[in-house]
C-alpha cells in the first residue's frame, strides 16, 4: 500500500476539527503523514495526536479568528427562536449584515498565500478540506483534494428526491418542499455562491455553476453519518462519495462523575448527558429554561454549560452537575439517553454508542438531523424554544420506558461499531487516490 502525504483544513469550531481528527486518526494508523493547518491557539494539540503542525502566520492569521467567526454567527439571530423558513433569512447576505460567508471571504484571503505556499513545500498527495468555501488554490490547484462534510449529508447530495436543506422536512411528505426549495435558492445558496465567486474572481478564477450549493471535489468527497440514518434508502450515491458511519474521534480524556454526585444515583434512576454544543450554549436564557426545566426531573443530569457557564445557575435540586467542556467521547458510553442540539457529531457518536436522543434543533442541519432521528426511530425532536412545562420530562420518561426504542439503539450502536466504516473509508480513499500520480 502506498503512503500518502495528506493536509487536513478544517473551518474553526469543535465539530469541524474533531470531525477531521476521527479520519486523519485512522488514516495515520494505516501509515500515513498527516498535516494540520493550526492557528497559534492550538499549537501542539494536533502535535499530541500524532500530527504534524502548520501554524499559520501571525501577520495572516490572528488567534481569535474562531472567536471572530463565532460572535459574527451569534450576531446574526442565528439561535434566535425562528422557524427553519425565516431563519433563511439568516443565511440571505441581503438581509443579514453579518452573514457568516463575508467574514470567511476575508478570512481565506488573509491565508491563501501561505496555503500555496504549504502546498509547495509539503508537496501533498491529498488535501482534505472542511470548509464551507474553498480556497481558490486548493479547488483548482493540480494536488487532489477531498471535501469533507461534517454535516448533515443532505448539504452533499442537494437531491430533488430528498427534503431541502436545513428544512427539517419529512422525507415521506412533500408538503412544504417547494416553497422551501425556492427561498433556499433565493437566500442561503445565492449568497454562498456570491461568497465563492468573490474568492474565485479575486484570484482570477471562474464563477461557480449557478446550480451548485456546496463547492464539491470533482476527485472525492467524503462525508460521516450512520447506514441507519443515510438517506441512501431514497437515493443512490455517486462512485466518488465516501461514506462512514461517523468520525469518532479517538479520545483518551479521562471522566469521572464526582463522588458526591455518584452517590445520588438511586434505585431506577438514569444519566443523561444534556448538551447544545458551543454555540447553542452560550443562549443563556434559552439553556437556562431547559435547566429549570430539568430540574424537576427524577433523574441525574450531566450538562455542558459551555463558555457562558457563569451566567447559567443549575438549581437547588441537586441533580445537576456541569462543566463549560466535558470529554463527550468518555461520557457516552455510560449515559442512558442525550439531549442534544442536534449537531452532526454528537448525533453520530450518539448512535455510535447505542443511546437513545430528544433532539432540540437551533439552526441549519440540526433541524435535519432531529427529522431524521424521529423519522428512523431513534429518538424524538422538540422545539427548545417552544416546548411546555413539563413536556420535556414527560418526554424523557418516555423515551426510557420504550424498551423496544432502547433496544433499536443499542443494536444500532453495535453494528456501527463492528461496521469498520472508517478502515473502509480509508481503503477507498486510497484506491481513489492511487489512480492520480503520486507527488514525488
Amino acid at each position: 500500500m502506498s503512503k500518502f502525504n495528506i493536509i487536513f483544513l478544517s473551518s474553526e469550531g469543535a465539530g469541524h476539527i474533531n470531525a477531521c481528527v476521527g479520519l486523519a486518526q485512522e488514516l495515520a494508523k494505516r501509515g500515513h503523514t498527516i498535516h494540520f493547518f493550526a492557528n497559534k491557539s492550538m499549537v501542539g494539540s494536533f502535535e499530541k495526536l500524532g500530527f504534524k503542525e502548520i501554524i499559520w502566520n501571525e501577520t495572516k492569521r490572528q488567534d481569535d479568528e474562531g472567536k471572530n467567526l463565532r460572535e459574527t454567527i451569534l450576531k446574526s439571530d442565528l439561535l434566535a427562536d425562528l422557524s427553519p423558513y425565516d431563519q433563511l433569512d439568516v443565511f440571505d447576505r441581503h438581509k443579514n449584515d453579518h452573514f457568516f460567508g463575508i467574514t470567511m471571504i476575508r478570512d481565506i484571503r488573509q491565508v491563501h498565500q501561505q496555503i500555496e505556499q504549504s502546498i509547495r513545500e509539503k508537496r501533498p498527495d491529498l488535501i482534505i478540506v472542511d470548509y464551507i468555501l474553498i480556497p481558490p488554490c486548493i479547488a483548482y490547484g493540480n494536488v487532489p483534494w477531498a471535501y469533507l462534510c461534517s454535516h448533515n449529508p443532505l448539504h452533499l447530495f442537494n437531491s430533488q428526491l430528498l427534503p431541502p436543506i436545513t428544512s427539517g422536512l419529512p422525507t415521506d411528505d412533500r408538503s412544504g418542499w417547494a416553497d422551501f426549495y425556492d427561498k433556499f435558492r433565493n437566500s442561503y445558496q445565492s449568497s454562498l455562491q456570491y461568497c465563492q465567486n468573490e474568492l474565485n474572481k479575486h484570484y482570477g478564477f471562474p464563477e461557480v455553476n449557478k446550480d451548485q450549493f456546496l463547492f464539491l471535489s470533482p476527485y472525492f468527497n467524503i462525508y460521516g453519518y450512520p447506514e441507519q440514518l443515510d438517506y441512501t434508502d431514497i437515493i443512490t450515491l455517486p462512485d466518488h462519495f465516501v461514506r462512514l458511519d461517523a468520525f469518532c474521534r479517538q479520545s483518551n480524556e479521562p471522566f469521572e462523575l464526582p463522588d458526591n454526585f455518584k452517590v445520588k444515583m438511586a434505585a431506577g434512576s438514569k444519566l443523561i448527558y444534556f448538551s447544545l454544543g458551543t454555540f447553542g450554549s452560550t443562549n443563556v436564557k434559552l439553556m437556562q429554561k431547559i435547566i429549570d426545566e430539568l430540574a424537576t426531573c427524577p433523574h441525574l443530569i450531566i450538562v455542558s454549560t459551555g463558555p457562558s457557564h457563569q451566567q447559567l445557575s443549575l438549581g437547588a435540586t441537586n441533580n445537576m452537575w456541569g462543566q463549560p467542556h466535558l470529554p463527550q467521547m468518555s461520557i457516552l458510553p455510560v449515559v442512558d439517553l442525550v439531549i442534544t442540539h442536534g449537531g452532526n457529531n454528537t448525533v453520530t457518536e450518539t448512535m455510535a454508542h447505542g443511546k437513545p436522543m430528544i433532539v432540540m434543533p437551533l439552526f441549519a442541519d440540526q433541524h435535519d438531523n432531529a427529522q431524521r432521528v424521529m423519522e428512523k426511530g431513534y429518538g424524538h425532536r422538540i422545539n427548545p424554544h417552544r416546548f411546555k412545562p413539563k413536556q420535556l420530562n414527560q418526554m424523557i420518561e418516555q423515551i426510557l420506558t420504550d424498551n423496544a426504542l432502547i433496544e433499536r439503539c443499542a443494536k444500532a450502536g453495535h453494528d456501527i461499531r463492528n461496521s469498520n466504516s472508517k478502515l473502509k473509508a480509508c481503503e477507498k480513499i486510497e484506491k481513489l487516490l492511487s489512480t492520480y500520480p503520486k507527488k514525488g
